[in-house]
């Protein structure tokens, strides 16, 4: 059974909304946007058609699709993987472009999109494709790079990271969430082996996952990180499943169970887990910001473009200012951040050190709350924009309408920053003298 209504019209995007171009943006140097432009050139001629085999299979109902999808993902992993687009960990001399920041425009534009001049039509985006190559590709790899011996790197980095075989990264548990201090997933050490009993939840590739980075705490307490061959997804005593979230439905977030699994004492990581898992932390905050703001652009490109076609009451609605305000806000907006996100990608480029810096983690966090809810945003005025077409699964799934829901947060990480950052700024209640002489009074 398929899903979508034949009276309902494909939304057509004609043209590019200039504003909205990468390839346009005074931000970007001349090496950036060539880069960009090889890449959007790979989306539209190697990963276009996967990615819309991916959405024709959202519209299905009554029938099973999981392993279509299985098999799709893991060839677009793979295609990116070979053009050097799934993790950015390997081989920098090859680039004029600094590694992060090519991180950062892979992820906008694989979340974005774009507008193809030479086939006239748009090449959609889609953030749960990115939001697996963010898990393999960064949330993975660069942890093992960081804390992995050569033989380590060579057994479980370079499969990952140059051949395109899926990786994961297994934090996040049913009552810790993604507060690392309250983990309790343990690692028991017998002999030569690590004993793994636990569970994670909202892990993203974690069912089809060839290695896992696996949190946990040893007999010490100590919070450590070892990495975990599933064996395709066959290790004894392990088990994962799909968790079915209400957006990202390309993306495979998972549950996993640890019952007892024995894993080879060679391949914990060297290092406190804390460290370990905190020295990525900053790059992928940045990266999660540019998946945002590529998919916020989505967004306000289809609101643009529907506004521009759909009649009501005898005018097109972007003739209506509650349509046409936001999208012009939200686009300055958009633009703002974006300048922010590649400033700061540009001097981690420059100075790695910079990554071990709490001020660059605190602005990065605070960039990717702001990106985050401009994406949450955009959906919600994507959504009242197309009216009741926005409640069915065909414009839903075309325009990923509820993928933002999924990211808007951060595992609660946005709550507890933009808390600590309102007591940095107002840490103290002013009185009445203080706005007396720091107000200007104003006659009326």
């Amino acid at each position: 059974m398929d899903t979508r209504i034949a009276e309902f019209n494909k939304i057509h995007i004609s043209k590019y909304v200039p504003e909205l171009d990468l390839l346009n943006s005074p931000v970007l140097n001349t090496q950036e946007k060539d880069f960009l432009a090889e890449l959007y050139d790979f989306i539209e001629k190697e990963l276009d058609g996967d990615l819309r085999k991916l959405e024709e299979l959202n519209y299905i109902v009554e029938e099973p699709t999981q392993e279509k999808k299985r098999e799709l993902v893991v060839n677009i992993m793979k295609k990116l993987s070979d053009k050097g687009y799934y993790s950015t960990i390997l081989n920098e001399d090859e680039h004029e472009v600094g590694r992060i920041t090519r991180n950062t425009l892979i992820a906008y534009a694989i979340c974005g999109g774009r507008w193809s001049e030479y086939s006239e039509r748009y090449i959609a985006g889609n953030y749960s494709i990115e939001m697996g190559r963010l898990a393999g590709g960064t949330l993975y790899c660069n942890p093992v790079n960081y804390a992995s011996s050569e033989s380590q790197k060579e057994k479980f980095l370079v499969p990952v990271a140059k051949n395109g075989q899926i990786g994961a990264s297994a934090m996040t548990e049913f009552n810790a969430g993604s507060d690392i201090f309250r983990m309790e997933l343990a690692l028991h050490e017998r002999d030569d082996k690590i004993i793994a009993k636990g569970k994670k939840l909202f892990i993203t590739n974690g069912m089809i996952a060839d290695y896992i980075i696996l949190y946990g705490r040893l007999n010490n307490g100590q919070l450590s990180a070892i990495v975990v061959d599933t064996e395709h997804q066959q290790l004894k005593d392990f088990r994962s499943a799909r968790i079915r979230t209400y957006g990202m439905t390309d993306a495979f977030v998972s549950r996993l169970i640890f019952d007892r699994v024995e894993i080879p004492k060679e391949n914990l990581l060297r290092g406190h887990g804390l460290d370990i898992a905190f020295h990525q932390l900053t790059e992928e905050r940045l990266v999660i910001s540019a998946e945002a703001l590529g998919d916020t652009m989505k967004k306000l490109l289809y609101s643009h473009a529907y506004a521009l076609q759909r009649i009501q009451f005898e005018r097109r609605l972007h003739q209506y200012q509650v349509i046409r305000f936001p999208i012009s806000s939200k686009i300055r907006e958009l633009n703002l951040l974006f300048s922010a996100l590649i400033q700061n990608v540009r001097q981690l480029d420059k100075n790695p050190e910079l990554a071990g810096s709490k001020l660059m983690a605190a602005n990065a966090m605070g960039l990717k709350i702001s990106s985050t809810e401009l994406g949450f945003e955009s959906a919600i005025h994507c959504f009242r924009t197309l009216g009741g077409r926005g409640f069915t699964r065909q414009y839903a799934n075309e325009i990923g309408l509820m993928d933002p829901y999924c990211m808007v947060h951060g595992g609660g990480s946005n709550y507890v920053l933009e808390d600590s950052e309102s007591r940095r700024f107002f840490k103290f209640k002013p009185s009445r003298s203080d706005l007396d002489d720091s107000i200007p009074r104003i006659d009326y």
